[in-house]
């Protein structure tokens, strides 16, 4: 079964998702996850590299995921609780970028489109047309290596511009503030689990995926680690790897070992 996960930062962005999609707990070390049917959620805690290491964790845990949505407050010259999607996402200590391959608007009802600047510290340098976070470019550093951007997206709401400061949000008011984003994220997730373009990148990996393990048995395990592997040469690449010399290895661990070496070797290119 395919999965959609939500990753949020603080209890307060979690709690309107854990009482909506009446998530549960999961036992994962490491981790602070919930989840029920076709959900997960990941709580980061704050900061892009906490983001990125829960990012990364999540997505080996479970290979099922279809897609990956970011959602929480952030600062902006915007009206306080309005949703934003992300067209684009910079790192503003590094100067990366992404840019997602985002839904049609009418999909989330013309819901506004920004940029989101990720910065290491708490900042009120609002700039017209860009929200404030601290977890996006994080998210989307580790993310990219297992997904495509077709299937990674963020909806941030607006909590303090620059007639409400900074210091003047509470827990309350966050918790209050992401019912703003519930529908949009709803909407946006069943999109993400029929979207045809990012089934259709699926659909390789899978294939790939029969053919190796048709050959070279795999234990549960070594298939999900297997398909994680395969999704991340795709990711970096834009394409599968021959599967001819790696059924020729014989073994679930060389083919591993193989592919590894292969993903470690791919340059990193990022969007932008």
């Amino acid at each position: 079964m395919s999965r959609i996960c939500i990753v949020t930062a603080l209890p307060a962005e979690s709690r309107v998702f854990i009482d909506a999609l009446k998530l549960r707990h999961v036992e994962a070390r490491g981790l602070r996850l919930y989840a029920h049917e076709g959900y997960l959620l990941v709580q980061t805690g704050v900061g892009k590299l906490k983001a990125a290491a829960a990012t990364a964790a999540v997505l080996q845990t479970y290979p099922d995921i279809a897609g990956m949505i970011n959602t929480g407050v952030a600062g902006g010259d915007a009206e306080i609780g309005l949703a934003h999607i992300a067209h684009q996402f910079v790192d503003v200590s590094t100067g990366m970028q992404w840019f997602p391959h985002m839904p049609a608007m009418r999909i989330l009802d013309n819901l506004p489109s920004a940029t989101i600047r990720t910065v290491d510290t708490p900042s009120e340098d609002y700039q017209t047309g860009s929200l404030l976070d601290m977890e996006a470019a994080g998210i989307m550093s580790a993310a990219t290596q297992y997904l495509s951007t077709h299937q990674i997206h963020s909806i941030k709401v607006v909590s303090d511009n620059p007639s409400t400061h900074l210091s003047t949000v509470t827990s309350d008011s966050v918790q209050s503030l992401m019912q703003q984003s519930l529908p949009a994220v709803r909407k946006l997730a069943d999109w993400l689990m029929h979207d045809t373009a990012a089934s259709a990148l699926q659909q390789p990996v899978d294939d790939c995926c029969k053919i190796i393990q048709s050959d070279v048995h795999h234990t549960v395990t070594e298939q999900h680690r297997l398909r994680r592997l395969l999704q991340q040469h795709f990711a970096l690449t834009g394409e599968l790897p021959d599967t001819g010399p790696l059924v020729q290895l014989g073994s679930a661990q060389r083919v591993h070992t193989a592919l590894l070496s292969s993903v470690q070797q791919a340059p990193l290119i990022y969007e932008g």
